[in-house]
C-alpha cells in the first residue's frame, strides 16, 4: 500500500470530520465523518464550493444546519497546507453539539437554582469549610439589615451568638460524618437586633468541600412561646394566689357561718323558750337555709381551688359499696319533699368493695343524687345502681349510675352541665339554689379516681349520670 493510500485509509477513519478545499473553495476531499455530519446535502461533495476562511489561528464555532433535526454546533479549525502543485487547506471539524447542550442545561440549572435561593424567603448562604461566608441571598441582608459586601468574607462565628471558632470548627467535622444537621441559634442584625434563627446545613465534598446554609426566623415565633410561657406562669401565679386565699379564708368564712346555722337551729328548736310569733319561726328557718347554702357554696368553691391548684388528695380505702350508697340517698332524702330516702331504689351486689376515697365518692354521690332529686317530676322512681359492666369480668371496670325520670334536657344543655359554674336549672324554674359546680366537681373527682363521668339526657324523659371506675378499683372476694 502506496503512502497516500495509507494517509487516505487513515483520515477515513479519524473521529473527526475532516475537509481539504482547494484555493478557490471547492471541496476536493472529504473522509467519512464529514459526508456524515453534513448529510443529507452536498457540502461536503468533491468540487462542491465550502466557504471557510484560509486559515484560523484557534478553533471557531459554526453552525451546521440539518433538515430532519437539530442543528448542529461544530468546532473548526483551518490549517493551510502548501503542495507543489497549489495551496490547500485542511479543515477539521468536531462536533460539540452535546458539549453545547451540556453547558446549556447545567447553565439553566444553575440560574434555576440561584433565582429559588435569590427568592426564597429563607435566608441562604454558601461557606468552605472554614465556615467562610462565600455566597449570600437578598433574604438573609433583608433579615439582618447588612449589605452584600459586609457579610462575604465573615466566619459564622462572626454572626452567630455564642460561637467561637472552635464549636464552629467541631460542628463542620461532625457535618462531613454526619452530611446535614439542624439547630436553632441567635445572629445579631446590623442595628444590633437579636434575632432567633433556625439553620439547616448540608455538606457537599464539590470544589474542595461546601457547606450550604439555610437559615430560617423563628424570632416572631420565639417571641409568642416566651409570650405564651409567661402568661402561663403569670395564669399559675394567679391561681396560687388564688388558692392561697380562698384557703386562707375558708376558717374565717366557716366559723361566722356555722355560729349563724348553730344559733339559727337553737332558736329553731326553742331551747331556751318559745319565741313567740311564728313568724319569727320562719326568719330562723331562713337564717339556717340561707347559712347552710353559703357553707355548702364555700366548700364547693374551696373543693374547685383545691382541685385546680392539684392539691386534691385522693386516699385509696377499701370501702363497702352499698352502705357508702346508701348514706348518700339518707343525706339527701330532704330535697325529695320527704320523699327522697322512698323515691331512691338502691341496687348493689352484695359484699362488693371498691378501692377510693370515702369523702370524695360521697361528695360525688350526694352532688348526683342532689339533681335528681332536684329535677324528679311527681315523685317518680330514681334508680341508683351498681353493677360490674361485664358480670363475668370484674376486667372492665364498675358502673355507678343513677337513672331518673325527670324533666331532662337537650344535647346542648347536657354538655354546658359538665362546665363549671353551669345550672341546668337556669332554663327551668329555680327549685332550689346552687353553685352550678357539682357536675363539673364530679367529673374532676371521678378522672381522680381514673374513672369516667358520662352523661345522657332526653328532655321530659329523664337522665342517666353514669360514674365508672376502672377494674383497680374494683375488689372482689372479700367479705
Amino acid at each position: 500500500m502506496d503512502e497516500f493510500a495509507l494517509t487516505t485509509l487513515a483520515l477515513e477513519h479519524l473521529a473527526e470530520a475532516v475537509l481539504l478545499v482547494d484555493s478557490e473553495g471547492q471541496v476536493v476531499y472529504a473522509n467519512l465523518q464529514a459526508k456524515a455530519l453534513f448529510a443529507p446535502t452536498d457540502l461536503a461533495s468533491t468540487g462542491y464550493p465550502f466557504s471557510a476562511p484560509i486559515q484560523t489561528d484557534q478553533p471557531v464555532e459554526i453552525l451546521v444546519p440539518r433538515a430532519e433535526d437539530a442543528d448542529r454546533v461544530v468546532e473548526m479549525q483551518v490549517v493551510p497546507l502548501q503542495t507543489g502543485r497549489a495551496t490547500l487547506s485542511l479543515i477539521s471539524l468536531r462536533d460539540v453539539t452535546e458539549r453545547h447542550q451540556a453547558a446549556a442545561r447545567l447553565l439553566e440549572r444553575e440560574e434555576l437554582y440561584r433565582s429559588v435561593i435569590e427568592r426564597a424567603h429563607d435566608g441562604f448562604w454558601i461557606t468552605d469549610l472554614t465556615a467562610c461566608i462565600a455566597e449570600v441571598n437578598d433574604a438573609y441582608l433583608c433579615m439582618t439589615g447588612y449589605r452584600r459586601e459586609e457579610v462575604i468574607g465573615l466566619h459564622m462565628q462572626d454572626v452567630e451568638i455564642g460561637a467561637s471558632a472552635r464549636m464552629v470548627a467541631d460542628r463542620i467535622a461532625t457535618l462531613r460524618v454526619k452530611g446535614s444537621t439542624l439547630f436553632e441559634t441567635r445572629h445579631r442584625a446590623r442595628d444590633g437586633r437579636i434575632i432567633h434563627v433556625e439553620v439547616g446545613i448540608s455538606y457537599s465534598p464539590v470544589a474542595g468541600g461546601r457547606l450550604f446554609v439555610f437559615l430560617r426566623d423563628i424570632t416572631p415565633r420565639k417571641q409568642a412561646e416566651a409570650d405564651t410561657l409567661a402568661a402561663k406562669a403569670l395564669a399559675e401565679q394567679a391561681n396560687r394566689a388564688k388558692s392561697e386565699f380562698l384557703s386562707n379564708m375558708s376558717h374565717d368564712l366557716r366559723t361566722p357561718l356555722n355560729a349563724i346555722i348553730g344559733f339559727a337551729e337553737l332558736m329553731r328548736t326553742e331551747v331556751d323558750g318559745p319565741l313567740g310569733s311564728d313568724h319569727y319561726r320562719e326568719y330562723v328557718q331562713g337564717i339556717e337555709d340561707s347559712g347552710s347554702l353559703l357553707v355548702s357554696l364555700v366548700n364547693d368553691v374551696l373543693d374547685l381551688s383545691t382541685i385546680e391548684s392539684g392539691q386534691y388528695e385522693i386516699l385509696s380505702q377499701s370501702l363497702a359499696l352499698e352502705p357508702l350508697m346508701r348514706r348518700a340517698v339518707t343525706q339527701t332524702a330532704v330535697l325529695g319533699n320527704g320523699h327522697g330516702a322512698e323515691i331512691v331504689a338502691v341496687e348493689c351486689p352484695n359484699n362488693l368493695r371498691i378501692l377510693g376515697d370515702d369523702r370524695a365518692l360521697g361528695q360525688v354521690f350526694n352532688n348526683i343524687l342532689s339533681n335528681a332529686l332536684k329535677f324528679n317530676r311527681d315523685h317518680r322512681p330514681i334508680r341508683f345502681v351498681a353493677a360490674l359492666r361485664n358480670p363475668n369480668d370484674a376486667g372492665e371496670g364498675l358502673d355507678i349510675l343513677v337513672i331518673d325520670e325527670g324533666i331532662g334536657m337537650d344535647e346542648e344543655t347536657a354538655r354546658q352541665v359538665l362546665e363549671p359554674f353551669e345550672m341546668i336549672d337556669s332554663l327551668h324554674p329555680r327549685r332550689r339554689k346552687g353553685s352550678g359546680l357539682g357536675v363539673y366537681l364530679s367529673t374532676q373527682v371521678m378522672q381522680l379516681l381514673g374513672g369516667e363521668l358520662t352523661l345522657h339526657s332526653t328532655p321530659s324523659l329523664g337522665t342517666t349520670v353514669t360514674l365508672w371506675l376502672p377494674a383497680n378499683r374494683v375488689v372482689t372476694g372479700l367479705p
